[in-house]
């Protein structure tokens, strides 16, 4: 539907008394309030989403033809999960997929992006493959978020192209996202692609980096271990990373981690897994 036909709706929905429900009306006031990720607006957004029916629909649908980005942005993260009525998927997928084609603001491509990575439409995944290139990084997040839900095509390569992204949070995303992956999946590619996050100026990209080499049983990952090991404090994706890399000149230093950290539970069982794989 194009913006004209959301403003007729809004319009029809704005002036006919029957299409009107108050409570819908409060949620939506909430929802618009504050920052985009404030918690009290998306408690909101849940509430809607499980109400569902025709007159959110039309509330949400109503707010896509917003002059607010704010607002359009709201109508997308809205429409998105609705759980009734029971073709409201596809009909979501409608009303979201041409506003891409016209939509400039960040944040709105942002929540449509990410909205229509949850309808579960085959149309989603080509749609948004135009934006893996955009030049703001929260929709290059929702693109990649999007696509490993709703694409059926190999992930690995997509992972590494993310992986590659000069933004910080995108690459985060993208690594957290191929410690999911089994050992076994393992090519020249990715260990390409780890060896040079090993030099990420993020620390947990660095360690992360680490990690996927040691359960690779890629001997690079060794001498950055011996030198993590040695610091004054040790990230516990290290001693991890120690016991899956299974090379036991390893086993002095963290044997000399013992007695530290006790009140860190997490840290102190990865320490002891770790030396059991050593010994």
């Amino acid at each position: 539907m194009t913006r004209g036909g959301l403003l007729t709706e809004a319009w029809r929905v704005a002036h006919d008394p029957d299409e009107q429900d108050p409570a819908v009306e409060a949620l939506v006031a909430v929802a618009l309030q504050g920052v985009p990720e404030a918690s009290e607006a998306w408690e909101a957004i849940y509430a809607l989403h499980r109400m569902g029916g025709e007159t959110v629909f039309a509330a949400a649908s109503a707010l896509l033809c917003s002059r607010s980005p704010h607002e359009r942005a709201r109508g997308g993260d809205i429409l998105a999960q609705l759980e009734r009525p029971s073709d409201v998927r596809s009909r979501a997928a409608d009303r979201m997929l041409p506003l891409l084609l016209e939509e400039q603001d960040a944040q709105v491509l942002q929540s449509l992006i990410l909205g229509l990575g949850h309808l579960g439409d085959a149309r989603v995944p080509e749609a948004i493959k135009p934006f893996r290139d955009h030049p703001a990084p929260r929709v290059r997040a929702a693109v990649l978020l999007s696509h490993r839900r709703t694409s059926d095509e190999e992930p690995l390569p997509m992972l590494l192209a993310f992986a590659d992204d000069p933004d910080e949070g995108v690459r985060g995303q993208a690594m957290a996202h191929l410690r999911t992956l089994p050992p076994e999946v393992d090519t020249p590619g990715l260990r390409a692609l780890l060896v040079r996050r090993m030099d990420d100026v993020s620390p947990v990209l660095r360690a992360e980096a680490v990690l996927l080499l040691a359960y690779r049983k890629d001997p690079r990952a060794l001498e950055p271990l011996r030198k993590a090991l040695r610091r004054s404090r040790v990230r516990e994706e290290f001693v991890e990373a120690a016991g899956a890399l299974g090379d036991p000149s390893l086993l002095p230093a963290l044997r000399a981690l013992e007695g530290q950290r006790q009140d860190d539970l997490p840290f102190t069982r990865t320490l002891a897994q770790a030396i059991a794989a050593l010994v």
